[in-house]
């Protein structure tokens, strides 16, 4: 075991106050405005924690360090290490097993960024199942899902975490009002009219507030760095950008896939934002050849955090066959790639699409899966009994809402707010994402 890669990145061992000398640490404390992270759930979990870079895992461990310290944990008792620089699953049992002759103690044991390790889960596996497990709580991080889609270590005492960028509720958590951030605790429980309409007249109070801030939440969704630039400087850095572009491109190659068809489906995306498209449509625009290579490819970049397949409803079933529509899981990554694919930035005319974007995704987020309903009229996404048709124009009615039978009719706007017939009620956007 290289004990310089483990003394280097484990400083507290020595001096429980270096904690506070981490750069991820100091940035964290030095925002006026904190993303609150509750550790006491998780303290005696193991928990393997998924989600893109750049959106604040590593950030969660090295507080955790700090929480665990703080609570009189022993330094000596927890082990940071990032994964980076290793390619062997093995190297992981060697470092638990090396772990357990340091001290005697209750361990915890944080492997950061552990997913491109080959074959890493079998390493988990082993921990999980043998008696060098025991003792200790795991913390594992990591930004593909590609293996879970193999390995979802059934049985096994470890809980996956989705790590995303903040939903806009989240995003209001940090900087709304106090009196905001009282008011937006509760969610919906389902998607309950009657509940819907109550909540949403609560909020109406607050409605210039929340759209200043869904505004902003537009402009830099809900990636630390990104937000923060944008709320303290009044501008996202363009190195940023760029960051957010590289991490992308240096875990395409990782796994062993091609930035150019990356780059050539990404185009695909944009063009087509918002709107039902065909694999074939995206190989014959971007002269990929091959449908079966861009749905490789849209499946590898939701595998990897970057976006949504979402798929028609027909007749009760799901139609992975028909056209799809394909969202961003975050409003940032569509200004980054817009910026770094068209030299360009977003237009007017786009905005709708983006807006449609972050409702599929606090959806999803929400109810698991959702799906967009598509026959003789089309609706922007559906449940099962639930049609929800986004209208991001200055004046919407309930005609805006296609004629079809849907139970529960929710229409969004930009500033509306009208309880129709037919079970049919206008809210603006904003005041939507908030109950969710």
């Amino acid at each position: 075991m290289e004990i310089r890669l483990l003394t280097e990145q484990n400083p507290w061992w020595i001096d429980k106050e270096k904690i506070y000398d981490d750069e991820k640490v100091k940035e964290a404390l030095s925002k006026v405005k904190k993303i609150e992270y509750s550790f006491k759930e998780f303290e005696n979990r193991n928990l393997l924690i998924i989600g893109p870079r750049q959106v604040g895992k590593t950030t969660f461990l090295k507080l955790f360090v700090r929480y665990l310290i703080e609570k009189g944990v022993d330094p000596r008792c927890i082990l940071y290490f990032s994964c980076e620089p290793i390619r062997d699953f093995e190297k992981v049992i060697e470092i638990i097993r090396f772990s357990d002759s340091l001290i005697s103690c209750r361990k915890y044991i944080l492997f950061d960024e552990i997913t491109f390790v080959p074959e890493w889960y079998r390493a988990i596996k082993y921990i999980l199942d043998s008696s060098i497990g025991k003792g200790k709580t795991i913390f594992v991080t990591g930004s593909s899902s590609i293996e879970l889609r193999k390995e979802m270590f059934p049985g096994r005492d470890i809980r996956i975490k989705y790590f995303l960028p903040l939903s806009f509720k989240d995003f209001c958590n940090v900087f709304g009002s106090k009196m905001l951030k009282e008011e937006i605790k509760a969610r919906i429980s389902m998607l309950s009219m009657d509940e819907i309409v109550e909540k949403s007249r609560r909020l109406i109070f607050y409605f210039n507030e929340i759209e200043r801030l869904f505004d902003l939440y537009l402009r830099s969704g809900g990636f630390p760095r990104s937000m923060y630039e944008l709320i303290e400087d009044g501008k996202i850095r363009e190195e940023t950008y760029q960051i957010y572009w590289n991490w992308l491109i240096s875990d395409i190659a990782k796994i062993g896939r091609s930035e150019r068809i990356t780059s050539a489906v990404l185009l695909g995306v944009l063009k087509n934002y918002g709107t039902r498209f065909s694999l074939n449509s995206i190989a014959r625009e971007t002269e990929i050849g091959s449908h079966v290579t861009v749905r490789e490819y849209l499946e590898i970049l939701e595998n990897l955090f970057v976006l949504r397949n979402i798929f028609p409803m027909v007749k009760g079933q799901v139609a992975f066959r028909r056209m799809r529509k394909v969202y961003f899981i975050d409003p940032f990554l569509f200004h980054v790639f817009k910026k770094q694919l068209t030299q360009t930035r977003i237009k007017e005319e786009e905005i709708p699409g983006l807006v449609e974007g972050v409702v599929g995704e606090h959806l999803i987020r929400r109810f698991g899966r959702i799906f967009y309903y598509s026959q003789k009229k089309e609706v922007d996404f559906c449940t099962t009994n639930t049609g929800i048709e986004v209208k991001w124009q200055k004046r919407v009615d309930k005609r805006d809402f296609p004629n079809v039978g849907f139970k529960n009719k929710i229409l969004l706007s930009m500033d509306q707010f009208e309880v129709a017939k037919d079970r049919l009620v206008i809210i603006p956007v904003s005041i939507f994402l908030l109950l969710l």
